[in-house]
């Protein structure tokens, strides 16, 4: 009976002492922004149209970038070498920042109706395309829109397993533009 109630109170320590230093990780290592490379890109001008012609109605491809990135630099640089990837248990978009530094009165953001962006890697068969973020632009004139990721954002970390991201981006026209339009993309992960 003692070796039996002594075996238990192993155990219970045991589980408090794992709880306790996932507890003490977390209290050291709440988490790190970080910044993916900014990424630029322009969306060109459209061929000369006839006058009257319908923007189409449907979601377009907007085309698709595929750059490295290396999570364990990414989380030892933050912390001065004190965490790498294996550390990290999280990873979601926090917020993403674009930019357009050529627009002008005719060709902003307004022109856009929506964009849905998503995610893949070459992490493994597992790690699916995944949709990241999708927003609804202003009809104001604006340069610079801000995406803030909801509490439920999809959780990316099995896809940081690869080194090559890619990135697709589909959106919907409110008018067309009458030049090309450079685009820049900053994306701040979370990181935990």
């Amino acid at each position: 009976m003692k070796k039996l109630i002594g075996s238990v109170l192993l155990i219970a320590l045991l589980a408090a002492a794992v709880t306790g230093c996932k507890k003490i990780i977390n209290s050291i290592f709440p988490g790190v922004d970080v910044d993916v490379p900014e990424v630029i890109f322009t969306i060109p001008a459209p061929p000369p149209l006839p006058p009257g012609t319908p923007v189409p109605s449907g979601e377009q491809s907007l085309g698709s970038l595929t750059q490295s990135f290396n999570l364990d630099s990414a989380v030892k640089a933050k912390t001065n070498g004190q965490f790498g990837a294996g550390d990290v248990t999280s990873v979601k978009i926090k917020q993403i920042v674009f930019n357009m530094p050529n627009a002008d009165q005719q060709n902003n953001f307004s022109n856009f109706e929506s964009a849905r962006f998503t995610f893949a890697s070459n992490a493994s068969q597992n790690t699916p395309e995944v949709e990241v973020a999708s927003l609804t632009f202003p009809q104001t004139n604006t340069s610079t829109v801000t995406y803030t990721a909801p509490e439920n954002a999809p959780e990316l970390r099995p896809y940081l397993n690869g080194n090559s991201l890619t990135y697709n981006v589909y959106g919907r026209l409110r008018r067309f533009t009458t030049k090309a339009l450079s685009i820049s993309v900053k994306v701040t992960m979370k990181v935990k």
